[in-house]
């Protein structure tokens, strides 16, 4: 009876460290006007070997964008995988958004959707003007709100893209999100490829 109690107990406490370091996060209602007269539009052009890796996004002014750095095949190495940018507000590097492209073919791989279940991420949809944009996942985990998208290419989920996909990735302070969370979600909604 003991070592039952012992197993229940254990099984409650890890329950409630997972509820505890894992919380949901609401995204934006299907309905939500997007706004862009104050914002900056950037253009990302890229050449990955035969993949155009091009896409464009709009953000706030008094926001940085900072290239990430990638390179072009040598008979040494491989083009690099990924290529994009970081955007952060200007003087807070910490809390950040990054958009990258990521030749691919490849199917997204399930194990990382289930890794994410597991943090307690709820999955949803980014719809613009009607229209679904991507998926998204997110939630809070260790103080840290955490939003991957990932872009539709057309009007094909993104695990039977060829070519390349196109990502955003959230990593912000809960009290950074709380302050800006429209403007989270207006960068992370404008994102596009650029055909």
């Amino acid at each position: 009876m003991k070592r039952k109690l012992y197993f229940i107990s254990l099984s409650l406490l890890i329950f409630f460290l997972f509820v505890a370091c894992s919380e949901k996060i609401g995204t934006i209602p299907e309905n939500y006007s997007y706004n862009y007269d104050n914002y900056l539009e950037y253009d990302y052009m890229k050449k990955a070997g035969d993949t155009e890796g091009s896409f464009s996004f709009k953000y706030p002014k008094g926001w940085v964008v900072e290239k990430l750095p990638a390179w072009e095949a040598t008979s040494e190495k491989e083009a690099s995988p990924d290529w994009g940018v970081e955007l952060y507000k200007e003087g807070d590097k910490e809390n950040k958004i990054t958009i990258v492209g990521i030749v691919g073919g490849v199917p997204v791989d399930k194990s990382r959707e289930n890794e994410w279940g597991k943090q307690g991420f709820q999955k949803s949809q980014l719809v613009v003007g009607n229209v679904k944009r991507g998926e998204v996942y997110s939630g809070i985990v260790e103080n840290k709100v955490k939003i991957v998208v990932l872009y539709y290419d057309k009007d094909n989920p993104p695990r039977f893209e060829s070519g390349w996909r196109l990502e955003a990735h959230a990593q912000v302070d809960k009290q950074f999100y709380n302050k800006n969370k429209n403007k989270i979600w207006h960068i992370l909604a404008s994102v596009k490829k650029i055909e």
